[in-house]
């Protein structure tokens, strides 16, 4: 299906196979280059948004819950439908740069095309 003004950065129909068409929703259209998905039975909600910085296209992807924190398997589900086999990195910011818009939502954050943005920590010694 291919609807010709949806953002072209993420192939949404693929984030929803990967997610489970069967508990996600079809997604709907999130700013100007990103989508939404809302679980079936109201408990969840992922946004996936893409923006440039520093002439880097930056993948955000987040997944919330309306009575709980997502779970590691949550955020590994997101990795997966949303990175594949790519990078995407926690951020832990400093108090003073933190945002918070939803008490209960994890963040992933990875380049669109996917290379490692921290360096190879397996180098050396194996001691960091």
């Amino acid at each position: 299906m291919t609807v010709p003004d949806w953002p072209q950065s993420l192939n949404a129909l693929a984030i929803r196979r990967i997610l489970g068409r069967a508990n996600w929703s079809t997604p709907f259209r999130f700013g100007p280059d990103g989508w939404r998905f809302d679980h079936l039975d109201g408990t969840a909600r992922i946004l996936i948004s893409v923006d440039q910085l520093d002439d880097v296209e930056w993948v955000h992807a987040s997944i919330s819950r309306t009575t709980e924190m997502p779970s590691y398997a949550d955020l590994k589900l997101l990795h997966t439908a949303v990175f594949g086999d790519r990078w995407a990195y926690q951020v832990l910011a400093p108090p003073a740069d933190h945002v918070n818009i939803h008490d209960r939502a994890l963040h992933l954050f990875g380049r669109l095309d996917g290379h490692p943005s921290l360096p190879d920590f397996t180098r050396g010694t194996g001691s960091i």
